[in-house]
């Protein structure tokens, strides 16, 4: 981004944003630096650190004033809760080539401020935003020193390619590389998720030579969706260059980071020779990780996936077409097997999911995709979730690099793929990428026939459209789920089973009160309605207010029954009020200010 200043009376250009950075540790490292990310523990966090950089365009030639400000937000959807606006004033210097605005906001106890959330941090110069830093605090609980509730490492294994080697389906792992024929040194990370609740994950993969100087140090972000504790998740990260050159003859180590710690470590040498293998890997505390050889041997034969798969879809609350339709295909394919049909030819994996947000799409999608490994349809039955930032590029030919790279990842499963209708081709270069993937995706599912399924999910009226705007998408999706909005007790049951996980319970009248607020908001709802999200915000919000009530209390007063009971008080923010609109609102106050 590149904005300007208009000094009065002059229309000089005076900056070119560089970069806004967060922190929570105001440790100073090398080179002036501080320990950046995007992804933080609640319990790390007291102040969450901003650090806003920009040029100087009249470095060398004269000064000049400007009024500098960083805001912080919560993002809530599609609006932004200002936390904070703070703001400095300064002349800016001609001997200044680059300069620094630093600030922060929190609290000095360690959790109590900062909650799990998206936010961004936000650089203005002279009231006009030049640039933004977002950033995520996640909530899986406290752990213990050294301990990770987010993931296990299952592997870690090296190969060599060019930039886009990551997306090669048959890759040569290796642990000693030739010199002079080596360009980047891809990473294969596989962690198995521990937590069925979704987040981010900021892993750092940083390249050491023999005396422990960086030489590289990429870094992935990755979201990890929720109900997929035990799936196995891949990240791939690399190092080097098209061309070979980079890498000299040394002994190098690639640290992989999670969380500020150090988390693995794998040896390599880039030499004369090639070996191919895999690595040694020692964790973070010494121990070493012996790396699989073959696969698991642990896995869950077809017939007992199938049964537990099932009884997961039917204990969902509500969906009662969706159970009655999945339990007949179900039956169904069975009986093609039993009797000798090719199921193919009978049975479809691509499907169309219409609804809301929050109606189980994103739920339902991964069960079934495990539904069709227990029938011996797919090989192995994960769900590979994206929407269009994760398909299409902005540039001509990355597009098609992007997409069949998400369709390796899925082949053997189900590529899910939310609000698909913004793939759709339309008026402008902006849609046209969108054009080429869907031609990709329907490419595939025809060479690859039986390999992989497809799910489409968004608005119903947006679906339909999608649908129609290409005969390709009409003749390959002929199978649809309809997801409608839960009804008010559904959503007060939802919400008494997210409660019990919590461990805590409303008495009578809280929720009798949280009923009547479901009921508010199901009878203005509109097409944003929110659903099972909004339930969830709501609990979430409800049991923060507990939370909070029972930390100002001393520690001794604090009864078991109190601990496990949610009160009117907790729930009272949630207020029912009259309006003219269709289009209802969620308040919840974050850090002391209120949206509404």
């Amino acid at each position: 981004m590149d904005s300007s200043n208009n000094k009065e009376g002059k229309g000089a250009i005076n900056y070119k944003f560089r970069d806004v950075k967060v922190h929570s540790s105001n440790e100073w490292m090398a080179d002036a630096t501080k320990k950046y990310r995007k992804v933080f523990d609640r319990y790390e966090t007291t102040y969450m650190r901003a650090e806003f950089s920009f040029y100087n365009k009249l470095f060398d030639e004269s000064d000049w004033e400007a009024s500098m400000r960083l805001k912080c937000f919560y993002i809530n959807g599609s609006n932004k809760n200002e936390l904070c606006d703070l703001e400095a004033k300064r002349t800016i210097t001609k001997d200044e080539n680059i300069i620094f605005v630093r600030q922060s906001w929190g609290n000095a106890t360690v959790g109590s401020y900062w909650f799990r959330g998206d936010y961004v941090w936000e650089g203005y110069i002279d009231d006009v935003k030049v640039g933004e830093g977002k950033f995520y605090i996640e909530d899986i609980g406290q752990a213990k020193e050294g301990e990770n509730l987010f993931f296990e490492i299952e592997s870690i294994k090296l190969f060599e390619g060019d930039g886009v080697a990551s997306t090669i389906a048959d890759k040569k792992y290796l642990k000693k590389f030739i010199q002079k024929e080596t360009r980047y040194i891809w990473c294969e990370l596989k962690i198995r998720n521990k937590t069925p609740k979704d987040y981010f994950s900021e892993i750092f993969f940083n390249f050491y030579d023999e005396a422990s100087r960086l030489k590289g140090g990429p870094s992935q972000l990755t979201y990890i969706a929720a109900n997929t504790s035990g799936q196995t998740y891949t990240i791939y990260s690399g190092w080097g260059g098209d061309t070979p050159g980079r890498w000299s003859h040394d002994n190098y180590s690639l640290e992989v980071v999670f969380m500020d710690n150090l988390i693995a470590t794998a040896p390599f040498t880039v030499g004369e020779t090639q070996e191919e293998g895999n690595v040694r890997l020692i964790t973070g505390s010494g121990h070493m990780i012996k790396q699989p050889a073959a696969q698991n041997n642990t896995e869950k034969n077809p017939d007992d996936l199938l049964f537990e798969s099932l009884a997961e879809l039917n204990a969902l609350t509500g969906l009662t077409n969706i159970k009655n339709e999945v339990n007949e295909m179900v039956q169904l394919v069975r009986f093609y097997q039993e009797t000798g049909k090719d199921v193919l030819n009978k049975f479809s994996l691509h499907t169309v999911f219409t609804g809301n947000p929050g109606t189980g799409k994103t739920t339902v999608a991964r069960i079934l995709a495990k539904i069709y490994k227990g029938l011996g349809i797919l090989e192995k039955g994960h769900l590979v979730e994206i929407d269009r930032e994760g398909l299409v590029a902005g540039y001509v030919g990355q597009t098609a690099i992007k997409t069949g790279e998400k369709i390796n990842e899925a082949m053997g499963g189900v590529l899910f793929i939310d609000e698909a209708y913004s793939l759709a081709s339309g008026k402008g270069a902006q849609f046209d990428f969108g054009g080429e993937s869907v031609q990709i995706i329907l490419k595939r599912m025809e060479d690859m026939r039986g390999k992989f399924g497809v799910i489409v999910a968004g608005y119903t009226d947006n679906m339909q459209e999608f649908i129609q705007s290409n005969p390709g998408l009409k003749s390959r999706f002929d199978k649809y789920f309809i997801f409608d909005d839960y009804s008010v007790d559904e959503m007060f049951t939802i919400a008494m089973g997210i409660f019990s996980t919590e461990g805590v319970k409303p008495e009578n009248a809280a929720a009798t009160h949280l009923k009547n607020y479901f009921a508010f908001l199901h009878e203005n709802k509109d097409k944003h309605f929110g659903n099972a999200r909004t339930v969830r915000q709501v609990v979430g919000e409800s049991v923060k207010n507990q939370n909070l009530r029972l930390a100002a209390m001393k520690k001794e007063a604090r009864t078991p029954q109190l601990m496990e009971t949610i009160i009117l008080d907790d729930v009272k923010e949630f207020e029912i009020k009259e309006t003219n609109s269709r289009r209802s609102t969620l308040g919840f106050h974050i850090g002391g200010n209120q949206t509404s």
